[in-house]
């Protein structure tokens, strides 16, 4: 297994499985400086490596992430560059090529949330906590309120923004915020079993999906459509798709025998 050990962070690929774990339990895993950095330097890894198929997102500790360090927050420490930076980051875990699955406990809330809706998949336990409650400190959510307008709706996406209240695992899955909700001592089973079957899905057809989806809300139709073309050439092409055919040429010969 293929590790790297950052100050707040650690990677772990582990064949097509990766792993990034927030490693700050002491903060709830709280976003300082040093942890916006770590993401990047995190997301970058798993970009650079196209072995990784699958990325699980988890949190040590009692909390996926509690957001942003109240320290930096109240010293005033929060700037343009600071906050450019940690799109820099939540956007290049969007962007990653592998599907990836936010594994939540405990808090997740203001930017420990804008993570989590960065990924592909969410399962939440039942005593998780998630909020955006960014408007109430006085700032925008950088760039969550537009993913969450994404996943759930425009008018859904502006009541949680606005308030900022407090929701919890099960709630998130009716608001299609969360994929599953499963107790605490199930999550890792749980993501892992996600993850695995994932695994067992041809790749290359996952991530021209992905990029399609991800795609689809700021291409029009004809680029859309070619980029497809492409991708199912792609697909085609792959040992993948051709491992699935001989499969079926088999079925089908036994079944005429």
């Amino acid at each position: 297994m293929q590790t790297l050990e950052l100050e707040t962070m650690r990677c772990e690929l582990n064949g097509h499985l990766g792993r990034l774990r927030l490693n700050r339990p002491q903060a709830l895993n709280a976003a300082n400086w040093v942890w916006v950095e770590d993401l990047i330097t995190a997301t970058e890894y798993f970009a650079q490596s196209n072995d990784t198929h699958v990325v699980i997102v988890s949190g040590e500790g009692r909390s996926f992430c509690s957001g942003l360090d109240k320290k930096e927050l109240s010293q005033g420490n929060l700037t343009r560059e600071w906050f450019a930076t940690w799109e820099k980051g939540v956007t290049g875990l969007a962007n990653l090529n592998a599907i990836t699955i936010a594994a939540i406990q405990g808090y997740c809330l203001g930017g420990g949330l804008q993570v989590a809706l960065a990924c592909d998949l969410r399962i939440a336990t039942t005593d998780a906590i998630l909020s955006i409650p960014a408007v109430r400190e006085g700032l925008v959510a950088a760039l969550g309120p537009m993913r969450l307008a994404r996943i759930i709706g425009v008018g859904p996406a502006k009541q949680l923004c606005f308030f900022g209240h407090h929701f919890t695992g099960e709630e998130a899955v009716a608001l299609r915020i969360i994929n599953a909700v499963c107790s605490p001592e199930d999550l890792e089973k749980q993501a892992l079993a996600m993850a695995e079957e994932l695994l067992s899905i041809p790749f290359t057809a996952l991530k021209h999906t992905k990029l399609q989806i991800d795609r689809s809300f700021d291409l029009d139709f004809e680029t859309l459509l070619a980029e497809m073309v492409d991708a199912e050439e792609d697909c085609l092409r792959s040992t993948e798709h051709k491992a699935v055919m001989a499969v079926y040429r088999e079925e089908l010969t036994r079944r005429d025998q």
